[in-house]
């Protein structure tokens, strides 16, 4: 009987059937939500540091020319700007002020989504082989036997933000490309029906290692 157990260890033993979805609209809008939270701290932080300067209280006034001042105000009553900076800093680090710089070396281990997601977009995609090789296995009675259900069900389905994470997909060159997305494909349309000609090693017996 399929369940994901068994989905995971023949993703586990045949790196080119893992396959997984980036989210590319759920992540696109969070970064837009993040986005739109920032725009209105940055109007509410542009707001206060206006009264700040404006005020007859001389602590105030030296905020924005002491980020000693500033820090020092955090245990007073007068800690409105500091408190609201500490606000920005937190959401500017998850939304990240990154955009062209390699995301491996200078942010291991951060999770800012701007790099999260791109990083996500730097992974290879699938080959469309792969991705009709998956859905047929989780068809097969001796591979996924149709064991998801509901909403799961469309998981590998009609997507088109899929990434594999076999590192071979990254290195494979033009004339590969065109061989395993143009030439089989249309050679198994034509005569695969009838020969059986092509078929991964994770359709053929699915207990298999590489």
């Amino acid at each position: 009987m399929g369940d994901y157990t068994a989905l995971a260890s023949m993703m586990a033993n045949h790196a080119e059937a893992a396959i997984f979805r980036r989210f590319d609209t759920l992540n696109i809008k969070n970064l837009l939500y993040m986005q739109a939270e920032l725009v209105d701290l940055e109007n509410q932080l542009h707001e206060i540091e206006s009264e700040d300067k404006k005020s007859k209280a001389p602590n105030k006034v030296a905020f924005s020319s002491s980020v000693q001042a500033l820090r020092r105000s955090a245990s007073t009553r007068d800690n409105d700007q500091w408190m609201k900076y500490k606000e920005v800093q937190e959401k500017i680090h998850a939304y990240s002020m990154y955009y062209a710089i390699d995301l491996q070396e200078a942010n291991e281990g951060k999770d800012d989504a701007l790099l999260q997601y791109g990083s996500l977009c730097k992974v290879a995609k699938p080959t469309l082989n792969d991705i009709e090789a998956v859905r047929e296995w989780l068809k097969m009675d001796i591979g996924g036997a149709l064991f998801l259900k509901g909403i799961e069900y469309t998981t590998w389905k009609s997507h088109e933000d899929f990434l594999c994470l076999d590192p071979e997909q990254a290195g494979r060159d033009t004339l590969t490309w065109l061989i395993n997305e143009q030439l089989i494909p249309w050679y198994h349309r034509r005569w695969g029906c009838h020969w059986r000609v092509w078929c991964p090693t994770f359709l053929l017996d699915p207990t298999r290692q590489r």
